[in-house]
C-alpha cells in the first residue's frame, strides 16, 4: 500500500495550469518557473512581440520560451544580480558559438526589460 504524502503542495496536481499551456502550436512549459509571474499572459505577451514587432533572437518563441523562463526565474530568485551576473547565468557552456552567445544575450536584454517594466508597473507579485 502507498502512502500518499499529507502535504497537497507536494504531490503532482494534473489540474495545475502549468499541464494546460502544452496544445498543439505551444512551446512546452518548465515546471519550476518564477511564482511571481503569469507566464500564460508572457507567453501570450511575446506571441504578440513577434507577431508585430519582430521575432525573438535565437530562433522565435518556439526556441526561445526556454531562455525566457529561465531569465523570468532568475530574475526572481537573484533580483540584485548586476546584469553581467544575470547574462552569465544563461550563457554556459564551453561549445556555444559566439552567434549564440550574442542571439542570447539580445532575448536575455529584451526578457529582463520586460521584467524591469512589469516590476515597476506592480504587477509582479513579490509575496507569490
Amino acid at each position: 500500500m502507498l502512502l500518499v504524502h499529507p502535504i497537497h503542495m507536494a504531490q503532482h496536481d494534473p489540474r495545475s495550469s502549468l499541464h494546460d499551456i502544452r496544445r498543439p502550436g505551444r512551446a512546452r512549459q518548465a515546471l519550476s518557473v518564477a511564482p511571481g509571474f503569469d507566464l500564460q499572459t508572457e507567453y501570450q505577451f511575446w506571441q504578440m512581440y513577434e507577431r508585430v514587432v519582430r521575432p525573438l533572437p535565437g530562433g522565435g518563441l518556439r526556441r526561445a520560451w526556454l531562455v525566457c523562463q529561465k531569465v523570468y526565474r532568475d530574475r526572481w530568485q537573484f533580483p540584485d544580480d548586476s546584469d553581467a551576473a544575470a547574462l552569465s547565468r544563461v550563457l554556459f557552456g564551453g561549445n556555444m558559438t559566439a552567434g549564440r552567445a550574442s542571439e542570447l544575450a539580445e532575448l536575455h536584454a529584451l526578457v529582463s526589460r520586460r521584467v524591469a517594466l512589469l516590476a515597476r508597473r506592480g504587477r509582479m507579485d513579490p509575496a507569490a
